[in-house]
């Protein structure tokens, strides 16, 4: 996308965030919490004043689907799948794993055109609601996404203030572009190669569930039918400490790149410079048994691993310095962290409240004191601690001549150094960015047009 729009945003003061965290818009409690910007300020609504299903013109708003939809075979039976794949005459019954319909069409009807995926069906990740967003997705047979409808979603945060439109809209950024690309909610960053979407403002949790749902469902469904090829992260193997060296300290692992740090500053954000960042944060893996229990402790990590599942990685974010907070203002039992991401290649990983815990202290000496911390499990198999991957945090960026803010991310790499992994770190190949592949593609045009 070229130049990304600004979104509006009316940020929650301080002295109210705790009844944010406290109170769920949800229809699971007695009451409602809404923030309506400068004017209405906040407000709680009783149950009773609650949106019924369809309330305000939503056609989606807690729907009432067919019951067997998880299981019957004749999917398109039972959802609209024409309305995401409208150059389909017909389509097939469900199958692979995760499932997916294919949308046949041509002249004798029988040509595979694309595919059709129910996003639950693939993955359950809860919007701000705690529940998923029930989408219908159409992919082309070269990976393009064609059509997105919204079956079901449980956001009263989309009728209180922010219209159910607003996610369509949303949606539909979405046509035309490839599970190929990599795309995240925020500004585009050519130079990573990454195609950036609108936000809806007072609306991120939502919005980052749902590039995940999309993104998330199309690659495992292109996967499938060989769109993508799928991904070959050989396992990590770990370095296994010998026996009366001393576990290395705080500094010595942020010279050997174990420990890793991502600064925002003020400016970064549109906001003026104070002489602090606005936002420090230090982070790492923490499954080397030698980096692990150098940063939470022998005690400490053994516990921790004990209650990981094979496959499983978990990370350590301390904030150092600055008064944002990487879990967001916003976050609700049941929902996901919509500040911080991992992305490795072109996946990206969200954390719900499952996949955290407390981190009460760092044993590490010469750690620095820290005012916000957490550990983070990544249970994606998807994810090889090997490779490298990036830690982002979601930011608004203010622009100061319009008074709009826009959603952008701030990305800081981390690789596990050679030294703690069996055979050092295995070949990567990197993709080119943008502006090489373009330089390129246009070579010989540029010689002949250089003589």
């Amino acid at each position: 996308m070229a130049g990304s729009r600004a979104v509006m945003s009316s940020p929650v003061p301080g002295h109210f965030r705790w009844m944010m965290n406290s109170f769920r818009i949800s229809a699971r409690h007695e009451m409602d919490l809404s923030w309506e910007g400068a004017v209405g300020g906040c407000r709680l609504r009783p149950a009773s004043a609650r949106p019924a299903a369809g309330a305000g013109g939503s056609q989606a708003y807690e729907a009432n689907l067919p019951p067997d939809l998880a299981t019957a075979p004749d999917m398109c039976a039972l959802v609209p799948c024409k309305d995401v794949f409208p150059g389909a005459t017909s389509f097939s019954q469900r199958k692979g794993q995760p499932p997916y319909v294919e949308a046949l069409g041509g002249p004798d009807g029988k040509q595979v055109l694309g595919y059709v995926m129910l996003s639950t069906d693939i993955t359950d990740t809860p919007a701000y609601s705690g529940k998923p967003v029930v989408t219908l997705i159409g992919m082309d047979k070269e990976g393009k996404y064609v059509g997105v409808k919204v079956l079901k979603h449980s956001e009263p945060i989309l009728l209180l203030g922010i219209p159910e439109s607003a996610l369509l809209k949303f949606n539909d950024q979405y046509l035309g572009r490839s599970v190929k690309d990599n795309i995240e909610v925020g500004q585009s960053r050519p130079e990573d190669n990454v195609i950036g979407v609108d936000a809806i403002s007072g609306a991120t949790v939502t919005v980052v569930a749902q590039n995940q749902v999309i993104m998330t469902s199309g690659a495992a469904v292109a996967r499938q039918v060989g769109i993508l090829k799928p991904i070959e992260r050989k396992p990590v193997q770990y370095v296994e400490p010998k026996a009366g060296e001393p576990l290395p300290d705080w500094n010595t692992l942020v010279k050997q790149g174990a420990i890793q740090k991502l600064v925002v500053q003020p400016q970064q954000v549109g906001l003026d410079a104070t002489g602090s960042p606005f936002i420090e944060l230090w982070y790492g893996s923490l499954n080397s048994p030698i980096v692990g229990p150098a940063i939470l402790g022998e005690n400490t990590w053994q516990n921790l691993r004990e209650n990981l599942k094979e496959g499983e990685n978990a990370i350590f974010i301390i904030r150092t310095d600055g008064k944002e907070s990487f879990k967001g203002s916003g976050f609700v039992r049941g929902g996901i962290y919509d500040r911080i991401q991992v992305h490795q290649g072109n996946d990206s990983f969200t954390f719900r409240d499952t996949d955290a815990q407390n981190l009460y202290s760092i044993k590490a000496k010469g750690a620095p004191s820290y005012s916000e911390s957490g550990i983070f499990i990544i249970r994606s198999k998807g994810f090889s601690a090997a490779y490298p991957w990036k830690l982002s945090f979601l930011g608004n960026k203010l622009d100061r001549s319009t008074g709009t803010k826009t959603f952008t991310a701030f990305e800081s790499e981390y690789w596990l150094p050679a030294q703690y992994l069996v055979g050092g770190h295995p070949k990567v190949v990197r993709p080119d960015p943008a502006w090489l592949k373009q330089w390129k593609a246009k070579w010989v045009q540029l010689v002949l047009f250089g003589i």
